[in-house]
């Protein structure tokens, strides 16, 4: 996993609960208090998945998304400039997801964060192919929810497929209402 969300994560946690949560929150994932994050750099599979772990029993689901929502509007707001609608901004997201895998220099690395997203564009709906082992897809839904606020528009998101139902991934249709 890259750097970006879990630097998101920390920055959250402290904003909210101070420096001391953050060193609590980084014992808890059996990391050292001192570990930093850089946005495109790649870190463990495993160290993702305790560092959310222990950042969720501080932080909800929609706290983490209004969190990455905060940051990426401040950070990259030419991503919400360019796009008119929440759809065209969703439609956008895998191509923003994988220009951080640009920088990364192993050939696998880059493969392992482009293979996490795949989109199907219909008519009626967006369906979101979403295959990762940090099985964050509760995330996307929550972030995804704030996108629609942002733009003022109203969808549903239907989830017939789960990884954490056991499914080999995470499909995620999602329906505007007009």
């Amino acid at each position: 996993m890259l750097g970006y969300p879990l630097k998101t994560l920390l920055s959250a946690i402290e904003n909210r609960y101070g420096r001391e949560a953050v060193v609590q929150t980084l014992a808890e994932a059996e990391l050292p208090a001192d570990r930093v994050y850089r946005l495109n750099e790649p870190y463990a599979e495993s160290e993702a998945q305790r560092l959310t772990v222990a950042a969720s029993r501080r932080l909800s689901v929609e706290d983490i998304a209004e969190a990455f929502f905060t940051d990426t509007l401040m950070r990259f707001p030419t991503w919400y400039e360019m796009c008119r609608t929440s759809r065209e901004f969703l439609e956008m997201q895998p191509e923003i997801h994988n220009t951080f895998a640009v920088g990364l220099q192993r050939p696998e690395q880059r493969d392992a964060v482009r293979d996490k997203f795949r989109l199907e564009k219909l008519d009626d709906e967006l369906v979101v192919h979403y295959r990762s082992p940090n099985r964050m897809c509760d995330i996307y839904k929550a972030i995804a929810q704030r996108v629609f606020q942002h733009y003022h528009d109203k969808a549903n998101i239907d989830e017939p497929r789960c990884m954490k139902r056991g499914n080999d991934e995470c499909e995620l249709r999602i329906r505007w209402i007009k």
